[in-house]
């Protein structure tokens, strides 16, 4: 017999990275993305990014992760900025390398939502986002 729940997902909390080695990655979400440090242990680490933290959890040694060692039914995490050209430019100047230029992926009347991707060193693939308004013809 099902039995109903009365669980609700509201907000998420944390989004958790799978990583080869904290200790490596941290200069690029720190460094390079600017984000702050919440709290950092080995094979641990928060970072602040508003209402949800993003954790980089260590790996063990020889073992990889099955959705961040595959690129099929990987999840991205999307950021949303104020303007993706401004945005990817000051990444960029950062040494975050993208792997396309900004590129429309929805429209909603006279803005379109564009999006660029880049990967950290391990391979996990992040966007940035922005309601851009419409170039005119």
């Amino acid at each position: 017999m099902a039995v109903k729940s009365e669980v609700k997902l509201s907000t998420i909390s944390y989004v958790i990275v799978y990583v080869q080695d904290t200790e490596k990655s941290l200069p690029f979400y720190k460094d390079k993305l600017g984000m702050k440090v919440k709290t950092a242990e080995p094979g641990w680490v928060e970072l602040e990014t508003g209402e949800t933290t993003l954790a980089l959890h260590g790996m063990e040694k020889g073992k990889g992760h099955s959705k961040s060692s595959s690129k099929e039914g990987q999840a991205i995490i999307v950021f949303n900025v104020d303007n993706i050209y401004d945005a990817k430019q000051a990444l960029e100047s950062r040494g975050v390398k993208f792997n396309d230029e900004p590129k429309v992926v929805c429209e909603a009347g006279d803005h379109d939502g564009m999006s660029a991707d880049f990967n950290d060193p391990d391979g996990n693939t992040f966007s940035i986002f922005a309601m851009m308004p419409k170039k005119t013809k």
